[in-house]
């Protein structure tokens, strides 16, 4: 009697502690837990109950929370319908427009007008996005969807609107651009989940005027793959967690990458784990697939490199890293000081130095780049271009090379490698043996000449040259496209931070 008394006391505390710790993912907790166990349409009508009953915010409201909700590296707002634009929030919002650029709006990702304007759809922040205003006006009120033979085309052919070419649907679509053809299939999944009780009331040819599956086949097949093809991003996850902030409740196609095919795709007889999750397999293959993988790999390079003195201007090649030496004080440009570069000590034998880099005490190295007809730095561990941001002796840092101040101008004579700035072309990158540092002078100050050792082994990284007027498409480093037929000079506008390929090369932004 006593054993078993124990048995069912310790099974008890096994079950609590297991419950305790049950968790969901991005910190969502037991937010998801009612809908543990449930399958294909039950799975979506749990998941509603869950969601539905979300803070209802105001429509002028909105303005700022796009700029928790939709603000990239730069500060600027996210625009998922063009990509040229970079609206800095406030000033830019709403007023008249003419032309692609002008204003961003707010956008109801799924029309207004199919659910008559009524609430709290109208102000739902999940569907809701910062768009530009004149392509936001193109799009109008249509479904989303795939044309071959557009009538029109935002800036590079980021997005377009004609007949539709999926087959089942032969209406005016507007096609968002690859790169974000998944987050709109899974804010649709969220629509259709959330409002489940009235989704049957609206009215688009999207929509099939029932609880479940809710959406037309032909939409239902072409979401379905857009998320497939498209996963999760970062991007999706952070707005996610930013909206819960605000309306306090979270889109589970989010959460959960794949789960659309738990409610309605090839895993609708799979109960749903809230905290033992098991994403599906799609069975779509990116294409192309990158040799199969990067190399070498896209991130910064640590370790011990070799690298060798540059000794003319054929040494200097985009896509290499290099490392920027005082000789004459056995020393090499670190990390990022106080307005100044910091050395670290190296050894210099024939020519050579074989050293660790990119870690304290260390040198940093260096990715080469161009832009118009000028040098870039760029600084993979810090995620920054080298620049010179005012006429004095500091060396600063840029995080685009959009300006002169992170442009460079190179020549090498007897040896030494002078590096001047493009902004002030009467400073060059020296080093300063009194004040041990690396920093911008005038050559009056008679500081020390540094030079260049380029790297043995290739980042794989390199620049697009500007003015090339060609269109292509963009895969990331997964190999899925994630842009097509866009011109190639604006071709990676508006991507977050990471590796890209295009026409077999990789290309960084930062």
């Amino acid at each position: 009697m006593i054993n078993l008394k124990r048995t069912v006391v310790l099974n008890s505390l096994i079950l609590m502690l297991t419950q305790l710790f049950a968790q969901g993912p991005n910190n969502s907790g037991t937010y998801y837990k009612n809908a543990d166990g449930k399958k294909g349409s039950e799975l979506k009508t749990a998941l509603s109950e869950i969601i539905r009953n979300h803070k209802e915010l105001s429509y002028d409201a909105l303005w700022d929370c796009f700029r928790t909700t939709d603000v990239r590296d730069d500060g600027k707002v996210w625009d998922m319908y063009s990509s040229i634009t970079n609206f800095t929030f406030g000033s830019d919002q709403a007023g008249n427009y003419k032309n692609e650029g002008d204003v961003y709006n707010r956008e109801h990702s799924m029309p207004k007008s199919w659910f008559d304007d009524a609430r709290p759809m109208y102000t739902d922040l999940v569907h809701l996005v910062p768009t530009d205003g004149y392509v936001n006006g193109r799009r109008s009120n249509y479904p989303f969807g795939e044309t071959d033979s557009p009538s029109y085309t935002s800036a590079g052919g980021f997005s377009k609107l004609g007949p539709s070419s999926v087959s089942g649907y032969s209406g005016i679509v507007f096609e968002p651009n690859d790169e974000y053809k998944g987050d709109f299939a899974r804010i649709y999944f969220y629509m259709v989940t959330c409002y489940e009780e009235n989704v049957s009331t609206w009215n688009s040819d999207m929509l099939a005027h029932n609880k479940y599956p809710a959406l037309t086949e032909w939409a239902l097949k072409m979401l379905l793959k857009w998320a497939a093809e498209d996963p999760v991003s970062q991007k999706e996850i952070d707005r996610n967690n930013a909206v819960y902030g605000f309306q306090q409740n979270r889109n589970p196609y989010v959460d959960y990458p794949g789960l659309e095919q738990y409610v309605w795709g090839n895993n609708t007889a799979d109960s749903f784990s809230y905290d033992n999750y098991v994403e599906p397999e799609t069975g779509i293959t990116p294409d192309p697939d990158p040799d199969p993988d990067p190399d070498p790999d896209p991130d910064p390079i640590e370790g011990e490199q070799t690298y060798k003195k540059v000794m003319s201007a054929d040494d200097l090649t985009v896509g290499y890293g290099y490392i920027i030496v005082c000789e004459e004080a056995g020393t090499a440009l670190a990390e990022s000081g106080n307005n100044i570069r910091n050395s670290a000590t190296v050894s210099i034998s024939d020519n050579q130095i074989t050293t660790e880099i990119n870690k304290d005490g260390k040198p940093y190295q260096l990715i080469l780049g161009t832009s118009n007809g000028y040098y870039t730095f760029y600084d993979a561990t810090e995620n920054v271009y080298l620049s010179l941001n005012s006429s004095d002796n500091k060396l600063g840092n840029k995080t685009d090379a959009d300006t002169d101040n992170a442009l460079w101008e190179i020549s090498i004579s007897n040896g030494n490698t002078e590096i001047g700035n493009k902004a002030y072309p009467d400073r060059f990158i020296n080093y300063n043996k009194t004040s041990p540092r690396f920093a911008c002078y005038k050559a009056s100050s008679q500081q020390t000449a540094v030079c260049l050792y380029k790297n043995t082994v290739s980042t794989g990284i390199e620049s697009i040259t500007n003015g090339v007027n060609d269109n292509v498409d963009v895969y990331n480093i997964a190999g899925q496209k994630i842009r097509s037929n866009v011109k190639a000079d604006n071709a990676l506008d508006g991507l977050t931070r990471g590796v890209y390929i295009i026409n077999k090369k990789k290309y960084a932004v930062k």
